[in-house]
């Protein structure tokens, strides 16, 4: 058992005050280095499981507060983030998840945001992670966590958040985005990430699951979307076109056998 260094999370609030968090830390290890934490307002749960989803999972059935805000370890969180987010609360007293909005490094926006708003099916395809808040409860009745096929170290390595949200939206709960800046996250290369396979495997399974067989229709769209921007060539039509159907057959081969639950996502 080991003592677990905390140092890596002075960054990441170098703008705020720790102590006004309760943090849970999940970390994914084997049996010969598990962690401990003496901080009571730091709880470490050491998991043998791997993946994104399973981690995210395992902090929201620990954690006790009435809202969550979901992290990651490469991030810097801005000026005054408890305030800005009871404050959202307060003003949108029926929201179960209330969503921001991230810089990059230059302090440009991360991505290009929907309007101030209640959610749609659109605007939550612009929201990753660390921009999400939600109410625990809200979404602990209505068992909405996240899919265990979705996300990093799974069987579709992307869109992680977009199936989480989506469920959370296709189970009536009300979703608010407030235009308010939260987080800085390093940006990455859009192009390198949405023409790369694994993005183009994990958004045809998410749309074979959200849309069916229309989602074949949207692959031929999204292959020349990508080589029109110049995120593909010519040369990668076939190829890309291909990891696409992977993808679709792949979700319509655990759903035939019964592992991906539509109405639970977990």
């Amino acid at each position: 058992m080991f003592k677990e260094d905390l140092s890596f999370l002075e960054p990441i609030f170098q703008h705020n005050d720790i102590t006004d968090f309760d943090i849970i830390i999940v970390n994914q290890t084997t049996e010969d280095k598990f962690l401990t934490s003496e901080n009571p307002k730091i709880k470490v749960i050491n998991s043998l499981e791997r993946g994104s989803p399973a981690s995210r999972n395992l902090a929201i059935q620990n954690a006790t507060k009435d809202i969550c805000l979901m992290s990651d370890d490469d991030i810097v969180y801005q000026p005054n983030l408890r305030d800005t987010i009871v404050t959202a609360y307060q003003n949108f007293t029926d929201a179960s998840m209330i969503s921001f909005e991230a810089i990059d490094e230059e302090g440009k926006p991360y991505t290009t945001y929907y309007p101030e708003g209640r959610h749609s099916k659109d605007s939550l395809k612009r929201i990753y992670t660390w921009v999400i808040t939600f109410r625990r409860l809200a979404f602990k009745d209505a068992q909405v966590y996240f899919n265990h096929y979705f996300g990093v170290g799974s069987v579709f390595k992307g869109v992680t958040e977009y199936v989480f949200l989506r469920n959370a939206y296709d189970k009536g709960l009300p979703m608010q985005h407030v235009a308010k800046t939260i987080v800085m996250h390093p940006n990455e290369s859009s192009g390198r990430r949405m023409g790369g396979d694994n993005a183009i495997y994990a958004r045809a399974a998410m749309h074979q699951r959200f849309y069916g067989n229309l989602s074949y229709l949207w692959l031929i769209k999204y292959i020349f979307f990508l080589v029109r921007c110049r995120f593909i060539g010519i040369g990668d039509i076939a190829y890309k076109f291909s990891v696409g159907i992977k993808g679709i057959k792949m979700y319509n081969t655990l759903k035939s056998q019964g592992k991906i639950d539509q109405l639970h996502e977990y």
